[in-house]
């Protein structure tokens, strides 16, 4: 039974983004503070694991942006047991998330320059190595996609299936998400198909899926030196979207890479 791999993070007076192992994972306005609790196990590739956090300035209520003396950004890699509950109090520590080093970096830097605004971004990584799970061959070494045409042909196919409810069809293209999850956290996916089939057929297709945009309307975004591409409708929708006909809006990220010489949907 897999443990599981927690991120514990709060960040404030910034604008926070988070990525593991090159993989989008966290992008919020932390101006009057913010939380994360993420769980990992698919972000984990073994050897290396990399979690790097950046932080932006923020507009604070005053008017200004906020200054690097300003962040704070702290928290925890934890390991978690099957039914262990989070807490301050409980997991196994790996690592302590901070960012005095950075700050105190910037603060000498900060005796030299007259525009403070050039001491942002700020970045750290933290790094680590995990046993069992890996993910590698999904983010570190599928083949990296340079032709955005296939990727926008890829796209119109997706939301041609999603218009159609063709739920065999999904499957086809949404199977090594699944059975990546039913990976890495096995009692939340004891049978990953009718998982599957409940999600789509019970719930996002009643919503009603929103698919009347273009070819022109779909934005990419490239990850993981350009293994994984994210899909999503321009300017911030994320690529499957339903209007909630049934009481819930259902919205789903959408992150594509090679698998086997063909594209398909992995997170």
């Amino acid at each position: 039974m897999p443990r599981i791999y927690s991120l514990e993070v709060f960040a404030s007076k910034c604008i926070v983004e988070i990525t593991i192992n090159g993989l989008f994972i966290f992008r919020a306005d932390a101006k009057n503070g913010t939380s994360l609790n993420y769980p990992f196990n698919t972000e984990l590739i073994g050897k290396g694991n990399e979690i790097k956090i950046t932080a932006y300035p923020t507009l604070l209520d005053n008017g200004l942006p906020s200054s690097y003396s300003d962040v704070k950004i702290l928290g925890t890699i934890k390991i978690y047991g099957e039914n262990e509950i989070t807490g301050p109090g409980a997991g196994q520590f790996v690592q302590r998330i901070e960012f005095s080093d950075v700050l105190a970096q910037r603060q000498m830097q900060a005796e030299t320059i007259t525009d403070l605004t050039k001491l942002f971004p700020m970045s750290k990584s933290f790094t680590f190595d995990n046993e069992g799970l890996s993910f590698k061959n999904r983010l570190v070494d599928a083949p990296v996609i340079k032709d955005e045409k296939i990727l926008l042909d890829y796209a119109e196919k997706l939301r041609d299936i999603i218009t159609k409810q063709d739920l065999e069809a999904l499957w086809a293209e949404y199977k090594p998400k699944v059975d990546d999850y039913a990976l890495a956290y096995p009692p939340e996916f004891p049978e990953p198909l009718n998982w599957f089939t409940d999600f789509f057929k019970n719930d996002f297709f009643p919503g009603g899926p929103i698919t009347n945009f273009k070819r022109g309307d779909i934005g990419l975004r490239s990850w993981c030196d350009g293994r994984v591409w994210e899909l999503f409708v321009k300017p911030a929708q994320k690529f499957f979207v339903n209007q909630g006909l049934d009481g819930d809006i259902n919205s789903v990220e959408v992150y594509v890479s090679m698998v086997d010489g063909k594209l398909r949907i992995i997170r």
